[in-house]
């Protein structure tokens, strides 16, 4: 472990920072997997019916745009109180 005078270099900090997006992408697309398949699946079979695949889509497509909002509405707050 590095004492507090060692300095981390700068691409040692984007390997970390590219890791740690990855995990957060990762994370997101297990999340998105398990809510829309227990939303959308009633019975796992060897093929999804119409039904399924476009709810699939839809519960997907609904779950990427609320997690940007939160992420735009998060990013927002945070300038706006960065100056006061």
């Amino acid at each position: 472990m590095a004492s507090p005078d060692q300095q981390v270099s700068p691409e040692l900090q984007q390997f970390i920072a590219r890791e740690s997006q990855v995990a957060q992408i990762q994370s997101m697309i297990a999340t998105l997997t398990e809510v829309c398949w227990d939303t959308c699946i009633q019975s796992p079979g060897s093929h999804l019916s119409g039904k399924e695949q476009t709810c699939l889509e839809n519960c997907a497509r609904r779950f990427v745009e609320t997690t940007q909002y939160i992420l735009q509405r998060a990013a927002h707050k945070a300038d706006n109180s960065g100056g006061f």
